[in-house]
């Protein structure tokens, strides 16, 4: 899949500088950096992989984007992919994670750990492309979980976070592509299809101002280069 490049652009010399334009304390929305499975292309869901070398190296951009930036909370869920991203943050700023099952990535079932494209049978292929059709609503079976059920468990936490906002400072969620769909749905008040489509990659940061109620999308640079900010959300194109 490929994500629809968003036309309205803002370039700062770094993230620090753009959040002192909006002048109030946002959430920054982060994706864990790639894991082993990510990189090979199997299934994940709450499976508890650990970062590939390529995510080692989007955990160090998103520590030096974020080196400068004043951060009061720090959340992730309780899968080591996102508490591995966020803890070099975490130990250099002095802040505790808080790290939540509510956060967690989608259940997928008996599907987890199956490769995406090369199936082990006919079958499986056909439930999995199915799921694939309708997200919002099919859950793998095995215990799989719809984005529904995903946002049932989330709306409350992403609730509690928006209101420990610190006028001091700003909070970071590291979480999973499918939560973060989920996240920015209830953010924005989405529809749940509206919902589906936004993308989240490894290498890219929401931020939202709760106040005026903005989203913005930037990718993570590699450290020394300036901060592209795109506003609103990036979508998933087939």
């Amino acid at each position: 899949m490929r994500s629809k490049q968003l036309t309205q652009a803002i370039e700062s010399d770094d993230l620090q500088t753009f959040l002192l334009t909006l002048n109030e304390s946002c959430l920054l929305l982060a994706r864990h950096g790639e894991t082993d499975w990510n990189a090979n292309n199997l299934i994940q869901g709450q499976q508890d992989r650990p970062l590939s070398p390529l995510g080692y190296q989007q955990r160090k951009n998103l520590f030096y984007m974020l080196l400068d930036v004043p951060i009061k909370h720090i959340y992730t869920s309780q899968l080591q992919r996102t508490i591995e991203t966020a803890r070099p943050i975490s130990e250099a700023k002095q802040i505790a994670l808080q790290s939540f099952r509510a956060l967690n990535e989608a259940k997928l079932g008996v599907f987890e750990g199956e490769h995406k494209v090369n199936f082990a049978d006919a079958y499986s292929k056909e439930v999995y492309n199915n799921f694939l059709r309708d997200e919002v609503n099919i859950a793998l079976p095995g215990g799989g979980e719809s984005l529904k059920m995903v946002y049932a468990r989330i709306r409350n936490k992403v609730d509690h976070v928006i209101d420990m906002l610190d006028e001091s400072g700003h909070s970071l969620v590291v979480a999973h592509r499918n939560v973060n769909k989920m996240i920015v749905k209830h953010l924005l008040d989405l529809s749940f299809d509206e919902g589906f489509q936004v993308e989240h990659k490894n290498s890219w940061l929401y931020i939202f101002a709760p106040k005026t109620r903005q989203l913005f999308v930037t990718d993570i640079p590699s450290p020394g280069n300036k901060t592209l900010i795109h506003t609103g959300f990036k979508r998933v194109m087939a």
